[in-house]
């Protein structure tokens, strides 16, 4: 706005103004997720680092500056990572209106940095039903902690929920946020409004149906927790200090703590579990029982068939093996 026209405004018009131009950048920020925002503040400060101490320019950086950067971390870090970092940089170049960096150096770089370092990503276990049975069957239903825990595997299994999602979800009221349980006479529904694959929400519902097997029921599990906490609106699942009191809200981190501590509980690693141990989990064990692919999809909220048909591989790699019906 010029010099000119700031005068002519009254002290009202300035402030819609910035408050226009507030909103305008609350906007901007919703483009990617929280997450993302956060991760690529650390990657654009790595990247300032290095390019001050080699005494280049960060903004707009030369294709051969963020090659040479990324062949300096090439040994250290992930190719996921890296590709992070490249992301990174050129979001920070989109939001400063300046050229990004690109041009055959770099794509040569990078391409052989994929090509020498590149690794298929170190996925968590799965968590098998019959784990997950033995799991739920070590935890004690005669403290809030053990049905917090009970309800919130159980629920985080049967409707294959990321650990954000478990950790944000609330009773249905109208001024619930965006992740929603409610009680149905079939078992339970959650609305998302949004979620990772949904970036712009379209919405999806989940339906968990009352189980039949005993003590793996998670209508069942969750109906008992809120009951035990005395929980009738706000988040479902809460944190608990020492002495057994309900407090507020989980962290996504702690839905993760909770699968381990289980885990471990029963013997197995946990370092190879967490909180998507609980999605995967379902995804496998409903592939390993001839599920359809579309079901399995469709439940997981996947956008693509490729991310739904990795979990039918894992489940079908004994199952329906080609050495098997060779007959050996």
């Amino acid at each position: 706005m010029a010099e000119e026209t700031l005068r002519d405004l009254t002290l009202t018009d300035l402030t819609a103004h910035l408050e226009e131009l507030e909103r305008a950048r609350d906007y901007a920020r919703a483009s990617t997720s929280a997450n993302t925002r956060r991760a690529y503040v650390g990657d654009w400060a790595d990247f300032t680092t290095w390019v001050r101490a080699a005494g280049r320019q960060p903004l707009p950086a030369s294709a051969e500056t963020v090659a040479l950067y990324l062949s300096s971390r090439a040994a250290r870090h992930s190719t996921a990572t890296l590709g992070r970092r490249l992301a990174a940089i050129r979001a920070a170049h989109r939001a400063a209106d300046q050229p990004l960096p690109s041009g055959a150096i770099l794509d040569r770089v990078w391409a052989g940095i994929r090509r020498t370092h590149g690794r298929p990503a170190k996925a968590k276990s799965a968590l098998g039903i019959e784990q997950l049975r033995e799991v739920v069957a070590q935890l004690p239903i005669t403290t809030k902690r053990g049905l917090r825990d009970r309800g919130l595997l159980l629920l985080g299994f049967a409707a294959a929920l990321r650990r954000s999602e478990l950790a944000a979800l609330e009773l249905s009221a109208p001024e619930a946020g965006p992740t929603r349980l409610r009680f149905v006479p079939e078992g339970i529904e959650i609305e998302l409004d949004r979620s990772k694959a949904d970036q712009l929400g379209q919405g999806a519902i989940v339906a968990v149906p009352t189980g039949t097997v005993p003590n793996l029921c998670p209508v069942t599990a969750v109906r008992a927790w809120l009951a035990e906490a005395d929980i009738s609106q706000g988040r479902v699942f809460r944190s608990i200090d020492r002495w057994g009191v309900v407090h507020g809200s989980l962290s996504d981190k702690t839905v993760a703590e909770i699968v381990k501590v289980a885990v471990a509980r029963v013997g197995l690693d946990p370092a190879l579990f967490a909180g998507h141990s609980l999605r995967s989990g379902l995804a496998t064990a409903a592939a390993a029982n001839d599920a359809p692919a579309q079901v399995i999809m469709d439940h997981m909220r996947h956008a693509r068939f490729d991310t739904t048909k990795r979990y039918i591989q894992q489940a079908d790699r004994f199952r329906k093996n080609a050495a098997r019906m060779a007959g050996l």
